[in-house]
């Protein structure tokens, strides 16, 4: 299989704020290897410091031009992004892995899952996992940065083992007449059509406004804030966290409650 390694930066205008910033994106090109891809990053990291090494200067000399940047800002970098692609293919399984990196080159995550499903996501160790529930996150994407406060972190390699025992488990209640019912955990693994796949591999996270604002970034999108965040936005973050919280526990009293009546 023949695969090419897109890269491309993604940058927002300095003026913008948190807590949601609309990102841009430059594509820095097609490289036949990962490591092609991750050179020609490093070397862009190094021209948008010597960019900002110049404008600091021209700021400091510059009446005219400080004055215009005060007014209309300038671009920083907030990420960089290689995506995978597979060659010869449409574009609802192109797409081989991701991995993401920040503004000064270092890996941040990646996902070496494909997009047409066909390896499964079997969850994550708890060395692999980089945010808890509570933490305070930057979910970033080409079209947004926004400020979000984790609830649930990616399943581990123990909630898969759980799923799939119940999958097995569900299989022989129903009388299931695969070959695979009484076979390896490996046959079953290969022929259960219940499997989980890249989107899986991803946060629940909550961000601010009315309602129930959340989402389901893939891991390679949530990064470490970019810029200190205000503790005014922190308070109205973890006031969120606490709301769901209250949901979630009078959720599981009235469920407790309608299983008792029942009996």
């Amino acid at each position: 299989m023949k695969t090419v390694f897109k890269l491309i930066r993604i940058y927002t205008n300095s003026k913008a704020r948190y807590p949601f910033r609309k990102t841009q994106t430059y594509d820095l090109g097609l490289f036949s290897t990962l490591a092609n891809a991750e050179k020609q990053m490093h070397k862009d990291v190094k021209d948008c410091q010597e960019y900002e090494q110049n404008r600091m200067k021209y700021m400091a000399e510059d009446e005219e031009y400080h004055m215009n940047e005060k007014s209309c800002g300038h671009d920083i970098v907030l990420a960089y992004k290689i995506t995978e692609l597979k060659l010869d293919a449409d574009f609802v399984d192109d797409i081989q892995s991701v991995r993401t990196y920040t503004a000064n080159g270092q890996p941040n995550d990646e996902c070496l899952l494909d997009s047409g499903c066909k390896h499964h996501f079997k969850g994550r160790t708890p060395d692999k996992i980089r945010f808890r529930p509570g933490d305070i996150v930057e979910v970033i994407t080409e079209w947004y940065a926004e400020l979000c406060i984790v609830w649930h972190a990616q399943p581990t390699t123990d909630d898969y083992d759980s799923y799939r025992q119940r999958c097995w488990k569900l299989c022989v209640e129903e009388d299931c007449k695969k070959p695979c019912r009484n076979k390896s955990i490996e046959e079953k693994e290969e022929n259960c059509i219940f499997h989980w796949d890249y989107s899986d591999d991803s946060y629940l996270v909550y961000s601010l406004g009315k309602g129930d604002n959340h989402s389901h970034p893939e891991s390679p999108k949530v990064f470490q804030p970019t810029k200190p965040v205000p503790k005014s936005l922190r308070t109205k973050l973890k006031a969120k966290y606490d709301e769901q919280l209250r949901e979630e526990e009078e959720w599981k009293k009235q469920k407790e409650l309608e299983t008792k009546n029942k009996q």
